[in-house]
This record gives C-alpha cells, sequence and structure tokens, in this order.
C-alpha cells in the first residue's frame, strides 16, 4: 500500500466518521425537539429587513460538497487530525444545544417560481426541519473549512469568497435566524481555542491569542444586538469594541510568524543571558 492511498483511506475514514456523528446527533435532535409540545423562536427585530433571494440556495447547499472536499485538503495527518477533532466536537457540543434549548425558524418562505432552483428548496422541505437552529453548523463549519482550505495556494479566493456566501445564504434561504449564525460563530472559535492546531509551539502563541480577540469580537457584537432588542439603541456602542477585538485579532494572525518569531529570539537572548550570569 502507496503512502499516497494510505493517506486517501484515512481521509475517507474521517470523512465517514464525521458525517455518521452528524447524522446521527442532526436526526436524534430533530425527532427531539419535533416531539416536543412546544418549541419557541427567537429573531431580532431587524430580521424582518433581510430579503428571500432563492438565488442563494446555491451556496447554502454548496456547504454539503465542502464538507467532503476538506478532508481531502488537508496536507497532513495532524492537520486531518484537528480538522476530524474539530468538526466532531462542534457537531456534539450543537447537539446539546438543539436538545437543551432548542429552537425553531419562524419565517414563512416564499415561493420558489424557477423550476430548476425550486428542486433543492422542495429537498429542504423533505429532509431538513425548521429546528436544529442554534448554533449553525452551517456557519460553524464555514469557519472550521477556512482553517483547512486557507493554506491551499489555488483555489484559495475563490474558496474564501464561496464560504462568506454560505454565511450569508444561511439568512438569504430564510433557513436560519441571527442568532444561530452568532451562536454558529461562536462555537467554531471555541472550538479552535479548545483544539488548537500548535498547541505547544511558542511561534503559534500569537495565532492562538487571535481566536481569543476573534471569539471576544462575537461576544461583543451579541451583547450589542441583546442591548438593542430589549434595553435602547444605545447598546449598539458596544460594536465598536467589538470592531476593535476583530482587527486585533486580525492583526496578530496576519503578522503571526513575525511577531512570533521576535518573541521567540528575545526568549532566547533572556535565557542566554541567564546562563551567562550563571
Amino acid at each position: 500500500m502507496t503512502e499516497k492511498k494510505l493517506k486517501i483511506r484515512q481521509q475517507a475514514f474521517a470523512l465517514t466518521v464525521c458525517t455518521i456523528v452528524f447524522m446521527a446527533v442532526y436526526n436524534l435532535s430533530t425527532w427531539y425537539a419535533s416531539s416536543a409540545h412546544q418549541v419557541p423562536s427567537f429573531t431580532f427585530n431587524f430580521e424582518r429587513l433581510i430579503p428571500f433571494v432563492p438565488l442563494s440556495i446555491i451556496p447554502y447547499m454548496a456547504s454539503g460538497l465542502f464538507f467532503c472536499i476538506v478532508f481531502f485538503s488537508c496536507k497532513n495527518k495532524k492537520q486531518l487530525k484537528i480538522l476530524t477533532w474539530r468538526m466532531l466536537f462542534v457537531t456534539m457540543a450543537a447537539g446539546i444545544f438543539f436538545v437543551t434549548v432548542p429552537l425553531r425558524f419562524s419565517f414563512v418562505k416564499l415561493e420558489v417560481s424557477n423550476t430548476i432552483l425550486n428542486l433543492p428548496f422542495s429537498f429542504l422541505e423533505t429532509f431538513d426541519s425548521p429546528f436544529n437552529q442554534s448554533p449553525s453548523l452551517h456557519i460553524a463549519f464555514a469557519f472550521i473549512f477556512w482553517s483547512v482550505f486557507r493554506d491551499l495556494s489555488r483555489w484559495r479566493i475563490f474558496l474564501m469568497i464561496s464560504l462568506v456566501l454560505v454565511g450569508i445564504s444561511t439568512l438569504t434561504t430564510y433557513q436560519h435566524h441571527v442568532i444561530d449564525v452568532l451562536t454558529g460563530a461562536t462555537l467554531a472559535h471555541v472550538s479552535f481555542i479548545i483544539i488548537p492546531y500548535h498547541k505547544n509551539n511558542p511561534e503559534q502563541q500569537n495565532f492562538r491569542w487571535a481566536n481569543y480577540y476573534f471569539l471576544l469580537g462575537w461576544i461583543f457584537i451579541s451583547a450589542a444586538l441583546f442591548l438593542n432588542q430589549y434595553m435602547s439603541v444605545e447598546g449598539l456602542i458596544i460594536l465598536l469594541p467589538a470592531l476593535i477585538a476583530i482587527i486585533i485579532g486580525y492583526y496578530h494572525q496576519k503578522n503571526s510568524s513575525n511577531l512570533s518569531l521576535f518573541v521567540l529570539i528575545k526568549s532566547k537572548i533572556f535565557v542566554n543571558r541567564g546562563k551567562i550570569k550563571i
């Protein structure tokens, strides 16, 4: 057996495990929520302004394709292992929320006149459910997919734009509410912190800090929207520290290698000085 075939079999095995776990968690959660007496919904006031865009069903459904591709985009065993654990973590964590805090989608979908576009909507109506809303696994998976796709030299920009469209499509296909998007993004960054790619590598310290800032940014955004919903519009002022946190996180992520190298050099100088003193 060649090393290439072994790697493909490992990727296929990881994909199979994650698919089985996803199907089991999703279907069991759907069964539980559908059997409940009453499942509530939660929407922000501004969500009524979000348009229904039938064409956005294309990127929404493409998420399933990315689910398969991402496992075969891993460059080494470690990346495949981290991807698998993150996928399993967000799936099972989301399943816990689906059961303990079930929510359902509350907007009425408009009829799709286009015959071709109507096919995937009919598929969703048959096999999907209005439950299992928060956190959105479409959103959580999109962030995790990008943690692998960003290392690709080819198709990187295309995949980035596609994943952004996947995130937008969760709202414009009337499949998810904003609260689902916020919790999905938060869950994804929790997985990055709990399951880091370089756990003990000092050169990746700033990259890990970036995830803390991104997580803080999503928490601030959520807090701002809740304060605006239940108190006053002044609560949106918290969007400012949210933006600052995200910018700082991006700065750490973008300059991770340079900043980490500086820290590493300073650490070596400190150690050498210590040795000289001894």
